[in-house]
């Protein structure tokens, strides 16, 4: 009788009738590897789950010179998107029986991309995902030596494989909603260092253009010193605008994503002070908030299927057709009832 846990490869083999290699060729072989029948590798795959057989990794690593590994560079998990994003490349990538090994931001500050993506290379993975927004101008480059295929998410350098998101056409669709309900003066709500992240050009700078485009006038920034997933900072730095607020007339507060609209929201009920909120993400938070506010849908899942097909594509030595794929938002008003 075998230990579950401790059984082998010739234990699994002996119980489904097979040969010890055909059960190694199935669940230790390379993706893709169609030797088998369907049927004889449901047999070894039922077996090997009943008797509790575990892959030796290190071994299957030092035989095909892969880890089945992709490293992720987030930004800070604290941030429902990015919490989400993470879920959602883990997600898609399964089902290439590859695993995520993450790494993120940990205060939204120390260690940039670079650090973080060397730190991923050094654990041997087979591809990276990195998300960068660019900071202060600066602009992530790997060790030139380095060939571990990558994607880049967010703002990577343009030279590199990347999946990205029309910010810019999320602000425009946002301006759009307050115009076509009369409204005329923005307020921008938004952590200080979004004025020099995203570039080449930021946030604040992108929805500059966009009211311009419409015809409306340049929105009020309201900057709070604070990191992009803190609440706590995004409602008592709101409390301080609301009376600025009030007295330029502003009409919609535009948050810079979803945790400075509920911050916004949450300080502004408090206060009684009624003024539309329009979030940027569509995170589970926003999903989920009550009562409901339009918001700009940024689609994660959607940039994470394009990261993972790209990466997985690099990592079989395919050939890309486009470099480049690019997210569009979509803009969600709330039911009314």
């Amino acid at each position: 009788m075998t230990l579950i846990g401790m059984a082998t490869l010739r234990d699994v083999a002996k119980e489904a009738g097979v040969h010890p290699r055909t059960v190694s060729s199935i669940l230790n072989g390379t993706l893709g590897n169609t030797r088998f029948g369907e049927e004889t590798r449901r047999k070894v795959v039922k077996v090997a789950k009943r008797l509790g057989y575990t892959q030796n990794l290190v071994a299957r690593s030092l035989r095909t010179r892969r880890t089945q590994t992709v490293g992720l560079v987030a930004g800070n998990i604290q941030n429902p998107f990015f919490a989400e994003l993470s879920l959602q490349l883990e997600r898609n990538l399964r089902q290439h029986d590859l695993h995520l090994v993450l790494t993120c931001h940990g205060a939204d500050a120390d260690l940039d991309e670079t650090s973080l993506a060397k730190l991923l290379l050094a654990r041997s993975v087979d591809g990276l995902l990195i998300w960068s927004e660019q900071r202060d101008g600066r602009t992530p480059r790997l060790p030139r030596a380095s060939t571990t295929p990558r994607v880049w998410m967010g703002h990577g350098p343009r030279s590199e494989v990347a999946a990205t998101i029309d910010i810019a056409a999320g602000l425009a669709m946002a301006v759009g909603h307050v115009r076509a309900f009369g409204g005329r003066r923005i307020a921008f709500y938004a952590p200080s260092y979004s004025e020099n992240a995203g570039l080449p050009k930021s946030r604040p700078d992108l929805l500059d253009e966009a009211c311009g485009a419409a015809g409306m006038p340049r929105p009020k920034r309201l900057l709070f010193p604070g990191q992009s997933w803190n609440l706590d900072a995004a409602v008592r730095c709101a409390f301080d605008f609301i009376p600025d607020v009030r007295s330029a007339g502003i009409d919609t507060v535009i948050g810079y994503n979803d945790v400075a609209a509920v911050g916004w929201q949450i300080a502004a009920r408090e206060a009684g002070f009624h003024c539309p909120v329009i979030a940027f993400d569509g995170s589970p938070l926003i999903r989920a908030w009550k009562p409901a506010m339009p918001y700009v849908d940024l689609h994660g899942d959607v940039l994470a299927r394009h990261a993972v097909e790209l990466l997985v594509a690099l990592i079989k030595g395919h050939e890309l057709g486009e470099r480049r794929a690019l997210v569009q938002p979509t803009f969600v008003t709330p039911p009314t009832h």
